[in-house]
């Protein structure tokens, strides 16, 4: 465990009917590397814990795991508050308990990638989709742009990189305070990263994102907005203290286009929803203010606008009025 290359990092939360696929997975990775599998268990209700420890009996040298006895879900971000400070590989796998890899071959392929490319931070792949009716498809849910190997194409376009595809390098030493609020963790992930290098892509599937299973795809498109738009506030808050103008600005300009659309079909809970988590030295509130007043501001503008056309079209009707009657 002294040469460790890659650590892979699962987290699971009631997937029973899927975990022995996804650690199977795991296990059946053949590479001239040693890596481990670290796996976070967030107290679940069924028999995942069940199975997790069975595969920790059966390979001693692979398996490190995290069992709660109380749900961490709504507390903290256990991939990177727990897994991401026990890893100690070179280079960071993730996969999630209820998707699974389906190349033995995948991790020895992206390390063998991001060894050759130093310039690249992390290494991605397509993958397949698995229908909650059994069948698998091709990605219908992302698509990777033209320019996906920068920075300004994440910013500009928003995620178009599946969880169980990436490998990245270890080399974050603090990640900023505002991930651990963040509704989105692996997007705001690949933004931090992509200050450090370039996104690759390998042509291979090898992996499968079981689509209609996680917490995640259960929710409606305004909640799912609504979260998004929090996260992308939180991200360029970070980009904002970093001085990155580019893409601070990209950002802004997203965040406005979003919370201009959404706001005027937001109640008190919604709202509540962007403000149920603050920070020491972020307020999530200050930061949704910022844009409150913007759209205040726009709208009073745009209205006094108007009225001022009524103004001048009035004294104009008026004017050409007592002309016509003096004629």
């Amino acid at each position: 465990m002294n040469n460790i290359k890659v650590s892979i990092c699962c987290v699971t939360y009631n997937h029973e009917n899927f975990l022995r696929q996804c650690l199977d997975g795991f296990v059946m990775q053949k590479t001239n590397f040693q890596f481990e599998i670290l796996v976070h268990e967030d107290a679940s209700t069924d028999g995942t814990e069940e199975i997790v420890k069975l595969y920790e009996e059966k390979y001693p040298n692979l398996f490190r795991c995290v069992y709660q006895s109380e749900n961490q879900f709504l507390k903290q971000n256990t991939l990177v508050n727990i897994l991401f400070k026990m890893a100690k590989g070179k280079y960071i796998a993730l996969c999630e308990g209820d998707d699974y890899w389906t190349d033995p071959y995948k991790l020895q392929k992206q390390i063998d990638f991001l060894e050759a490319n130093p310039d690249h931070v992390l290494c991605f792949h397509p993958v397949k989709i698995l229908e909650s009716d059994g069948r698998l498809v091709a990605d219908h849910i992302t698509h990777v742009p033209e320019n996906y190997e920068t920075l300004e194409t994440m910013a500009a376009k928003g995620n178009y990189i599946h969880t169980p595809s990436i490998v990245f390098r270890n080399i974050i030493e603090k990640w900023p305070e505002e991930l651990f609020v963040s509704p989105i963790g692996d997007f705001f992930i690949y933004m931090i990263l992509g200050q450090h290098g370039k996104y690759g892509m390998l042509k291979d599937e090898m992996a499968v994102y079981r689509h209609q299973t996680g917490i995640w795809s259960k929710q409606n498109e305004k909640m799912k907005s609504l979260k998004f738009l929090l996260s992308l506030i939180l991200i360029q808050n970070v980009f904002y203290k970093s001085s990155k103008s580019e893409i601070n600005e990209i950002l802004e300009f997203r965040i406005r286009n979003l919370f201009y659309r959404l706001l005027p079909t937001l109640n008190s809970d919604d709202l509540n929803v962007l403000r149920k988590n603050q920070l020491t030295n972020v307020k999530v509130d200050d930061l949704l203010l910022k844009y409150v007043h913007e759209l205040q501001e726009k709208t009073i503008e745009k209205y006094s606008l108007i009225q001022l056309l009524r103004i001048i079209v009035f004294r104009l009707y008026k004017v050409i009025n007592r002309k016509l009657k003096g004629k």
